[in-house]
């Protein structure tokens, strides 16, 4: 009983430093006010710390609707949730659980870097699995006589990928006047993926020299893409095959003995009169 009383009381100091709902769809959202009070200054401090460190170019790259304040103000109520639990667990006699709860403070305060770290690793992983064929598709379209940007354009509008998506998003802002080079190097800035940052580097050096060879490099740049995308299957294969290698000698590899020995141990310890 009490250890539940700690929990809810621990629940309760979560619930108060937890701000307000975001409003509905549609409605205006109100201004934060993260400068209001210690919570608020403290939230704005570390939403700055945070602004230089890799967090924030995950956050940009994962496309999450959260801003670094919002960030920092949940690892705040996570950390404060286990710390307040801790202190309760501590009051309440438990010992060993308020340690456990106090080291799991730390662990608390990265679980959103945790989150938003393997959101964008899962977003350069599908922009690296969907660049091969894009490649493949505008060095096909540029063959077939079409130019750069209605190609980019018409793989956009058939494309519903990150990928996609981000192209689009580039040739919106072509249209609004941005130099084409300037909006590619941005976008490829933003998804921080290498092997679309090599892409976009050889086609504006490619627009700069004229296009009569563009489609050349396309499928230069696609083939490249492919056997990238060949020797990552094999890697992640070979390492597939090391992670099963433990629960196998841990798992499978006992019962095979046990099926194959256990008869012949039963008949002699049966002979032996055990």
């Amino acid at each position: 009983m009490p250890f539940f009383i700690g929990l809810l009381a621990a629940a309760c100091c979560f619930l108060l430093l937890m701000p307000e709902a975001r409003p509905s769809r549609g409605a205006r959202p109100p201004q934060p006010r993260w400068s209001a009070g210690p919570h608020g200054r403290l939230t704005l401090r570390l939403a700055h710390l945070l602004a230089s460190t890799r967090v924030a170019r995950d956050l940009a790259v994962a496309g999450m609707d959260v801003s670094l304040e919002e960030l920092a103000s949940r690892k705040l109520r996570l950390a404060g949730l286990t710390l307040a639990a801790a202190l309760l667990l501590s009051l309440l006699g438990h010992g060993f659980l308020a340690v456990l709860s106090l080291v799991g403070t730390v662990w608390a305060f990265q679980v959103p870097d945790l989150e938003v770290r393997r959101a964008a690793d899962a977003h350069r992983a599908a922009i690296q699995r969907d660049l091969p064929y894009f490649l493949f598709t505008l060095a096909v379209l540029a063959e077939s006589g079409l130019q750069l940007l209605p190609a980019l354009d018409h793989y956009a509008r058939n494309s519903p990928t990150a990928l996609g998506r981000a192209i689009q998003a580039a040739l919106a802002e072509i249209q609004l006047g941005r130099p084409p080079a300037l909006a590619f190097h941005e976008m490829a800035h933003r998804l921080d993926v290498r092997d679309l940052t090599r892409f976009v580097g050889a086609l504006v050096q490619t627009l700069e020299k004229g296009t009569d060879g563009l489609a050349t490099a396309l499928r230069h740049q696609a083939e490249a893409a492919w056997d990238r995308r060949r020797r990552l299957a094999q890697e992640l294969g070979a390492r597939a095959s090391v992670k099963l290698l433990l629960p196998l000698v841990l798992f499978v590899l006992p019962a095979v003995l046990a099926m194959a020995a256990g008869p012949a141990i039963y008949a002699f310890l049966t002979q032996l009169g055990f």
